[in-house]
């Protein structure tokens, strides 16, 4: 029952819970390390006997993580305390990926629940690397993601190719969201215009490695292949019938003439 009155205090705070807008800067952490989760409670009392953490993602689930209260202050993985003011923590250790979320704190003051400010945290794993993923639609629009690169990654750019300005980088504004299995995302959108022959999506790493996928191939090389094919072909009809005309003239002369004499 109170997850449900958590997660209706959710949606009319923040209209909706997919498609979060990250309220503060993103916390990354390596799967194995610790890290402490920070949550901001406005006017908060000094009557409120518990505190309980939970994580939103943006499916919309909420899962309660663990409570705190003056005789409890420690699970297996987590430890916190009750705050004496308004900023709770909670301390993380060995981070998994199922960690990564929008994570908050709840007060419970008597009847009253008071939610607090969201940490966003992103566990990545620096032993997997990161996996791009483009989508194009029938409407022209295309859509890159970047799934599990840390903040060592930079956003999805695209490269493009078109008659009239050729060769081109772009970066438009991306998004970054936790989906629900706990995978860090990077994702941009581009609408396509008429005329483009060849798009990439690009994203690149600090220290110079670069994942490039193409979405689609340049017709320019296969016009230029065209171009070169086409005088070859015509030098070879023109050999073939050369060659068909003098072994056509070599079997006539080489035929009897049929006059009879032996």
């Amino acid at each position: 029952m109170i997850l449900v009155f958590i997660s209706l205090q959710i949606i009319l705070k923040y209209k909706t819970a997919e498609g979060l807008v990250n309220p503060a800067p993103i916390i990354f952490v390596e799967t194995g390390q610790n890290t402490t989760i920070h949550s901001w409670v406005k006017e908060m009392s000094f009557y409120f006997k518990r505190i309980s953490w939970y994580q939103l993602r943006t499916s919309g689930k909420v899962k309660c993580l663990d409570y705190y209260n003056e005789y409890r202050s420690k699970s297996s993985r987590y430890s916190g305390v009750v705050p004496k003011d308004s900023n709770a923590y909670l301390k993380v250790s060995r981070a998994t990926i199922a960690d990564s979320g929008h994570n908050f704190a709840v007060v419970h003051s008597k009847e009253v629940l008071k939610s607090g400010s969201f940490s966003v945290v992103a566990v990545i794993d620096p032993e997997v690397l990161p996996v791009m993923h483009v989508f194009l639609s029938l409407t022209g629009t295309a859509l890159c993601e970047l799934k599990g690169g840390g903040q060592h990654w930079s956003d999805p750019k695209w490269e493009t190719d078109d008659a009239k300005q050729g060769l081109k980088l772009l970066q438009p504004e991306a998004e970054t969201f936790i989906d629900e299995h706990g995978a860090f995302i990077r994702s941009s959108i581009l609408s396509l215009e008429e005329g483009v022959r060849g798009l990439n999506c690009v994203c690149q790493h600090s220290t110079g490695v670069i994942i490039r996928t193409q979405v689609i191939q340049a017709r320019k090389d296969q016009c230029q292949l065209l171009l070169y094919l086409s005088p070859l072909a015509a030098v070879l009809l023109l050999v073939t019938l050369t060659a068909s005309v003098l072994w056509a003239w070599r079997k006539g002369k080489q035929r009897p003439t049929g006059n009879g004499q032996e």
